[in-house]
């Protein structure tokens, strides 16, 4: 999969369970500033509740797809959002 975002960051969560997934996201977005993008690897498994933790904290998920040579994998990129929410637990893989 060639990249088409600039990436100043990746997370591999692969075999992880929740909430290290989470965790591992937030440290990374500690790391970046507003406008910045992460590539997020991770097992399909945890897809949703990534994705929904970084909705509920504004920041958005510019694609997520599903490795099209290994389906038990997903890809993400997402964006740090300048706005983004830091009320949100992290410890809370059953995010509504």
């Amino acid at each position: 999969m060639s990249e088409q975002y600039e990436i100043v960051g990746t997370v591999d969560a692969k075999g992880l369970t929740c909430p290290e997934p989470l965790r591992l996201m937030q440290e990374q977005l500690d790391k970046m500033e507003a406008g910045q993008i992460m590539k997020v690897i991770g097992d399909v498994g945890n897809k949703r509740s990534m994705e929904r933790f970084l909705k509920m904290r504004r920041h958005p998920i510019l694609s997520s797809v599903i490795d099209e040579n290994d389906d038990k994998y997903f890809y993400m990129y997402a964006e740090k959002s300048a706005n983004a929410r830091t009320d949100i637990p992290i410890s809370s893989c059953t995010l509504k």
